[in-house]
């Protein structure tokens, strides 16, 4: 079903999901400083939850795909 509805379009065009993705990407310091965390104290992120780990990894991947579609990820500016 996902498949197919992957493939569908819209009245006005195909959907750019990395567009709507950039698009919505807000800058959080409390990811910023667990990527810090984990570059830091790899052994103590290697202890904390699977969730949290998998957030940090949604959080920069998202963060990624909006500095591609240039938008400015530094501080400040959101």
């Amino acid at each position: 079903m996902s498949d197919s509805l992957n493939r569908a379009e819209f009245l006005d065009g195909k959907r750019d999901k990395g567009q709507a993705r950039a698009d919505t990407w807000r800058r959080n310091e409390h990811m910023e400083q667990l990527a810090a965390l984990r570059d830091s104290h790899p052994d103590m992120f290697e202890r904390m939850g699977t969730t949290v780990r998998m957030s940090l990894g949604y959080y920069e991947n998202d963060k990624q795909i909006a500095a591609q579609h240039g938008r400015d990820v530094n501080k400040g500016g959101n």
